[in-house]
């Protein structure tokens, strides 16, 4: 692992690097330079907060590069107005086109989704893009075929999920599972304390940037129940999951067939103050 190092001629000896590292274990004095001892850098989580506030750029964190630190462009941020905006035009997409998402746009958009937060900056998502609509229903298949043995295997289950419903809405030709997405991607991480929560952040951020770039998406719920039930493994088989990993979180993805023109009103936000 690289050794924590200071640039002496940036350094403002300001010790916000010592503030912010979440484990505590950069030592700064008032007036000198900041250090970190070998033996805490075992701790380090390599998040780069320690880069990433310092004002002048001038310490580096154990195994990170200062080259691949970029500086924050502060004139490409949206306005609250504008943030706001965008958390109110996102719909849950269910009617799509018939196109598929160019891979390097998809490319692009998972690119900015890495920044996402993980727990302990464990950063160990891994996705898992099904790229056409053949490949989707696929899937979709296996989850019916899973939802048809669910009287026998968990009625309780069956029940309060109305699977025969979806089962016969799908045998008509009606895709209540999937939506008829042209694309979706799903979010596999260990199966850890913090594996779900990592892996619906990821989806969150996923389905935000997407709607920044004119690209709709809905969460798999049904897909999710299938991922996580015992007699579910055909469905995760196909999706060739890892020994110790569970898909936690689904989207499904593509242009959405209409656009949105009003935000319907919600529930008021219900706070306790204390």
């Amino acid at each position: 692992m690289n050794v924590f190092t200071v640039d002496h001629e940036l350094c403002r000896k300001d010790g916000i690097c010592a503030l912010v590292c979440p484990v505590h274990i950069i030592d700064a004095e008032p007036g000198d330079y900041p250090v970190l001892d070998k033996h805490k850098a075992a701790y380090c989580l390599g998040c780069g907060q320690c880069m990433a506030f310092c004002p002048t750029l001038a310490c580096t964190a154990p195994g990170l590069a200062r080259e691949d630190c970029r500086p924050l462009s502060g004139q490409d941020m949206p306005t609250a107005r504008q943030a706001d905006e965008l958390a109110f035009s996102r719909r849950s997409v269910r009617n799509f086109k018939d196109k598929t998402i160019p891979r390097q746009e998809l490319e692009d958009l998972l690119a900015a989704v890495r920044f996402a937060p993980t727990a302990k900056n464990t950063q160990n998502l891994r996705w898992i893009l099904l790229e056409s609509r053949e490949r989707v229903v696929q899937l979709a298949e296996l989850v019916v075929a899973w939802m048809r043995e669910l009287p026998r295997i968990d009625p309780a289950l069956d029940e309060a999920m109305h699977a025969g419903g979806l089962v016969r809405a799908w045998d008509r030709g009606v895709d209540v599972i999937t939506r008829t997405a042209p694309q979706l991607a799903v979010v596999v991480a260990p199966q850890w304390r913090w594996g779900q929560p990592d892996a619906v952040i990821a989806a969150t951020y996923l389905e935000l940037l997407a709607q920044a770039r004119g690209i709709g998406c809905c969460w798999g719920g049904y897909l999710c129940m299938a991922f996580e039930h015992p007699a579910a493994q055909d469905v995760r088989n196909f999706l060739g999951l890892g020994e110790g990993e569970m898909a936690f979180a689904a989207q499904m993805m593509g242009y959405p067939r209409f656009k949105a023109h009003a935000r319907p009103p919600r529930k008021n936000a219900h706070i306790t103050w204390k």
